[in-house]
């Protein structure tokens, strides 16, 4: 590879680089504007007065290593000030407050989701400075259902700035909104909001809206039912809220969720559609001047129709370089090209490295770039079917070595028929995309939008059959994985080594193969050694339920309320995560259910219990017990669910316990009520729903408790 040529790959990776040590290392956020900006200016100067009194080549490295620094600089710089605009100021309290819809509302069954941008009412409350994002949640009713990008509210509520997981491994939905620059959470309620007026700011998002909005309506009254629809909508349109899950899952356990996520597949077929309808002129002057024009056009009126998600813009600009190079007789290098459309998308928004569309989308692309032709000519058919089938099954096995690692530490999955369910789903979803297209440009004529809607439907039909089929298939996938951040990068490396050594057949990719190998092995041992040698004991927060987990080694028993233990998938949010991390089975009882478990060492009787000599109790009923006048039970632990009444004071003449621990199951006045008497008697306390989850350590030193956090 010749880095000169490719000078995009090196700007971006100095860029990356500086967004990671601005998002890792709080000390680069506190740095000020013009510190950054002088450092940046000094280094731009240096760069100059080297670039014409260096010449010797052998220090030329000089040169480079200044412009990347620069480079890393600005990375820091703009990651500080993007993380800057969403910045919380904590507890704010009641007022009334402008909001502007600023991305098209989503209507669920119980609210309609909407992103605003929130001011303040000059003259009533200054809390919050300048203007600020936030997502809010509004209760679903004829109005809330009427709302849409661009619509002018004046509410009176709270902002909330979002909180943190309460569990260990729980998604870090704060961060998520955060780097989405997102500062508030809104819960609106009917009265505490009303409609001022209509101010769209960007009409080209407002035609994109209407657009799609009347492209749904026009879809559903041309043969599509709900789930046809909803397929449709996000292949077409880049709207997956009206996805059943139910379908959703099929998709994902088929290993055909990309199909389902507008990206660079869909910005290629109308590449090609379009190319195709342009093909019949054969004047040199349209072909060379018009025919580029009239594609890109199409190419971002797409992007923009289907939100402009990371992945469609990342293809729309490299089509677009593409095209433009085709046009001016210039060729291009494809990765110095992907580097280049990276470096603008996070130019403009360095938060966007920390997307998992796009990360997923930049490593399928990298995966195809890299393994695809080295693979694609190990074999050689005659027949052009026979090619065809080849061909989709190296773009497969190529966009997954590209993304499997990636997609095993966000979704823990990997599927097992990836390979066959491309097989099918490429051509279909190409002439999805296709008549979808023609659906677009003639939903106006009622005859050929009928017609394009029936194929549509009976395409999408036989689609969804297969993927159900594939998704009944035995071993359809590996579930629970866990692919830490480490582990990720090593096995990217083992993949890159032995593709290197298999491909060229040269011994010399073979050494730090094997040495990799050990390294993956050694870190898989210790991750290993570390689960076998704990003993948690640890109270969960799931709102309005109880949830106890008890861990010995890889082993455990987790106790929960009535509710949970029919249906535990309902704590998957809050608990899932961890339990793969653990690697836990699925093993949970009711509460009050007898356990005799020797090999993670619980004995509970349904109310009392002993856990590697830690006692404790479970309350979450009336107090059945009275002083007796004798000795108090010893206990470690008393833990306190449920909305009975409990009489501290009598509690502490029968028990002897070190600490009490509310769940989350017990109700507010409850909280309250125990929370005092227990400060007023001295008594140590611990309110999982206000705190998070407890974990008591038992590896070590016995009863050694600390919020996971």
């Amino acid at each position: 590879m010749m880095w000169w040529e490719k000078p995009f790959i090196r700007i971006f990776f100095f860029y990356a680089a500086g967004i990671l040590m601005a998002d890792l290392f709080p000390v680069f956020r506190q740095v000020p504007v013009f510190i950054y900006s002088g450092v940046i200016a000094g280094l731009i100067v240096a760069g100059f007065i080297l670039y014409y009194k260096n010449d010797s080549w052998n220090l030329s490295w000089i040169n480079g290593l200044t412009v990347g620094l620069t480079i890393l600089f600005l990375g820091m710089f703009a990651t500080t000030l993007k993380l800057s605009e969403t910045k919380t100021s904590g507890k704010v309290p009641d007022g009334v407050y402008i909001a502007r819809i600023i991305r098209e509302p989503v209507v669920r069954e119980k609210s309609v989701k909407a992103l605003m941008s929130l001011k303040f009412v000059p003259g009533i409350y200054d809390t919050l400075v300048g203007e600020a994002k936030a997502v809010a949640f509004i209760a679903r009713d004829s109005l809330s259902e009427k709302l849409r990008y661009g619509d002018r509210l004046l509410i009176k509520t709270h902002p909330v700035a979002p909180a943190g997981p309460a569990n260990p491994g729980e998604f870090n939905y704060a961060r998520f909104l955060k780097m989405n620059g997102i500062s508030y959470m809104l819960f609106l309620r009917p009265g505490q909001w009303k409609s001022l007026d209509h101010d769209p700011g960007n009409l080209l998002f407002a035609w994109a809206g209407e657009a799609r909005r009347y492209l749904l309506r026009t879809l559903q009254a041309n043969g599509l039912n709900d789930q046809q629809l909803a397929v449709v909508a996000a292949m077409l349109l880049g709207y997956d809220d009206l996805m059943n899950p139910e379908i959703e899952q099929q998709y994902v356990t088929a290993g055909a969720m990309h199909i389902l996520c507008v990206s660079g597949l869909h910005v290629g077929i109308v590449y090609l559609v379009i190319g195709f309808l342009l093909g019949f002129v054969k004047s040199r002057k349209f072909k060379q001047y018009v025919k580029p024009v009239l594609i890109l056009t199409v190419i971002w009126a797409y992007a923009l129709l289907t939100g402009m998600s990371p992945a469609v813009t990342r293809a729309s600009v490299m089509f677009s370089m593409f095209i433009i190079a085709d046009a001016i007789n210039r060729s291009n290098d494809i990765f110095n090209t992907l580097a280049v459309s990276a470096v603008l998308m996070l130019f403009f928004n360095p938060l966007l490295l920390f997307n998992v569309s796009f990360q997923l989308s930049y490593s399928a692309v990298l995966g195809i770039l890299v393994f695809f032709r080295p693979v694609y000519g190990l074999l050689y058919f005659r027949n052009k079917l026979a090619d065809k089938i080849w061909s989709l099954l190296v773009v497969s096995l190529a966009a997954q070595l590209g993304t499997f690692p990636l997609a095993a530490h966000y979704f823990h999955y990997m599927p097992a028929y990836f390979w066959l369910t491309n097989l099918f789903v490429i051509p279909i979803s190409f002439l999805i995309i296709a008549v979808g297209f023609g659906f677009v440009m003639f939903s106006w004529f009622p005859f050929v939008a009928h017609l394009l809607g029936f194929a549509l439907s009976r395409m999408v039909m036989l689609l969804n059959n297969l993927v159900a089929l594939v998704g009944e298939l035995p071993y359809h996938g590996i579930h629970d994985l866990y692919f830490p951040w480490p582990k990720v990068f090593m096995v990217y490396g083992l993949i890159i080594l032995f593709f290197l050594t298999l491909l060229k057949r040269q011994i010399n990719y073979l050494l730090p193969a094997l040495v990799l190998l050990l390294v993956f092995i050694g870190y898989q041992t210790l991750l290993k050694a570390r689960i076998l040698n704990r003993q948690k004991l640890i109270v969960y927060s799931v709102k309005n339920h109880s949830a106890y987990d008890f861990i010995r080694g890889d082993r455990h028993v987790c106790l929960m309320d009535s509710i949970l233990s029919v249906d535990p998938d309902k704590a998957n949010y809050q608990l899932e995560n961890f339990r793969i991390a653990s690697r836990l089975e699925k093993k949970q009882l009711p509460i009050h259910q007898s356990v005799t478990d020797t090999l993670t060492g619980l004995f509970y009787d349904g109310e009392f219990g002993i856990f590697n000599n830690y006692r404790f109790m479970v309350l979450d009923g009336k107090l059945k017990y009275y002083p007796s006048g004798r000795s108090q039970q010893k206990l470690e632990a008393i833990i306190v669910g449920g909305g009975e009444y409990l009489d501290l004071d009598k509690l502490i003449k029968i028990f002897d316990f070190n600490i009490l621990i509310l769940d989350s199951s017990v109700p507010v006045w409850k909280r309250k009520k125990l929370t005092e008497r227990a400060n007023k008697l001295g008594l140590d306390y611990y309110d999982v729903r206000k705190q998070g989850a407890l974990v008591i350590n038992l590896e070590k030193e016995k009863g050694r408790m600390s919020a996971w956090k």
